[in-house]
């Protein structure tokens, strides 16, 4: 088998081998091992010249700002001591605010126990669960710190997590930071192993990359840090799912700088299942279609107050890689099945080939910036199946952009109550 599949990779005419692999090499290659490739070279030569020259490396935490840790859950009894005892202690200037969003379990009872025991703890209780949004936004209230750091309520930080994501505050302009989000439960399933590997590519590198672009357009929920001022100038949380990178966006529009802190960590658990994964994955990447078509559009407007050229940058980003693309691929794979029906098979296996080279090319790469390599190296392992893996998150990013345009399905996700939903404007 092997022998014939060589023989028709060695018939096929230029042309023909140009048309199976150019999407691959014109849309993946260039946005994720290039990108990746050319920051790692960058950062390679700059440590080399400064181990050449002489040059001491800056002193890895130089600011200490007052810090207030949010915590906002619902029914989360079983996950907040963890996520508590994960951090205090860790920080100095640092107090916790935990507001628990309704829970119908033992999540206040827990919280305060703990409260009862540990200095600098507040917990507040709502009767009614009025969304995660609602909720920061109460927590906000109580507090003074320079800096609010988001954790969700079923994450671990690590114990230099919050040194770590303070430091980017150094520079007046930045306004929010980025940390990392590793998996809790990476090894369950293969389910979870994938979203492991793909949580270190697309959050650990990826944004580095973003960052570098100026094109950051998202701070994740489950740990992010911002500049308490910079979220009072611009309103806080707005009602809706995705409001992590809403209030990114937001914060963009003002003026502020977006960063990132690679190695401020977290550990959060993630879907066990294929069919939580995709309903997950359909309410992330709806937003696109919200906020970067919607209601963020006036990014991208030149004769608008919020326009600038790496605000344009990032929508187009958005719209090229998570919109053009997604239709793209599945009318390149159309085009494919009737182009190649008599040798799809022959086809199937030269692209995912094409896609282990470049998935095991980024694996290296990553291992350039990794402090726990052998973590990674174990999580690379599952490279074989990522190509599969992308061909499931292709089709999620597909149905979650169609509902979005056609049934803003958006306006219907139980992430938000109903009670709230009815009286929120829907983008």
């Amino acid at each position: 088998m092997l022998t014939d599949w060589m023989h028709w990779v060695t018939s096929l005419h230029p042309d023909e081998l140009w048309y199976v692999l150019g999407f691959l090499l014109f849309v993946d290659t260039p946005r994720y091992v290039g990108c990746t490739l050319v920051m790692t070279a960058y950062d390679s030569l700059i440590g080399m010249w400064n181990g050449l020259s002489g040059r001491s490396a800056p002193a890895r935490y130089h600011v200490c700002p007052s810090v207030c840790v949010l915590l906002v859950g619902h029914n989360e009894g079983s996950t907040i001591g963890a996520t508590l005892g994960s951090i205090w202690g860790t920080y100095p200037r640092m107090e916790i605010i935990v507001v628990d969003d309704g829970s119908t379990d033992d999540m206040t009872r827990l919280a305060r126990e703990f409260a009862a025991t540990h200095a600098g703890v507040l917990v507040f209780r709502r009767d009614e669960r009025g969304g995660k949004s609602s909720a920061l936004n109460w927590g906000l209230r109580y507090t003074r710190a320079e800096i609010v750091v988001c954790v969700d309520t079923d994450s671990r930080i690590s114990s230099t997590g919050l040194w770590d994501i303070v430091q980017p505050f150094a520079d007046p302009r930045v306004g929010a930071v980025s940390a990392a989000v590793l998996t809790w439960n990476a090894f369950t399933n293969l389910v979870t192993w994938l979203q492991a590997y793909e949580y270190r590519q697309t959050i650990f590198m990826g944004r580095m990359v973003q960052e570098r672009l100026g094109c950051l357009g998202i701070v994740s929920g489950a740990f992010g840090a911002f500049r308490r001022i910079a979220l009072e100038q611009v309103g806080a949380w707005d009602v809706g799912p995705g409001e992590d990178g809403d209030v990114t966006l937001r914060l963009r529009k003002a003026g502020f700088e977006i960063a990132v802190a690679p190695y401020a960590e977290c550990h959060t658990n993630v879907p066990t299942g294929w069919g939580r994964l995709f309903k997950q994955r359909c309410r992330w990447d709806r937003t696109v279609i919200t906020f970067e078509c919607r209601k963020h559009i006036d990014m991208s407007q030149p004769w608008t107050r919020h326009f600038r050229l790496t605000n344009a940058l990032l929508l187009m980003e958005r719209w090229f890689f998570n919109i053009v693309c997604v239709f793209t691929y599945w009318a390149y794979a159309l085009w494919l099945l009737l182009a190649f029906d008599g040798n799809m098979i022959n086809t199937l296996i030269l692209l995912y080939l094409l896609q282990l080279v470049l998935e095991f090319a980024q694996a290296l790469l990553l291992l350039c910036y990794s402090r726990t390599p052998g973590r990674d190296l174990l999580l690379a392992a599952v490279v074989p199946f990522v190509p599969l893996y992308q061909v499931f998150i292709k089709l999620a990013d597909l149905v979650a952009i169609l509902e979005e345009i056609f049934i803003r399905k958006s306006a219907t996700d139980n992430f938000v109550p109903e009670k709230i939903r009815r009286v929120t404007w829907h983008w």
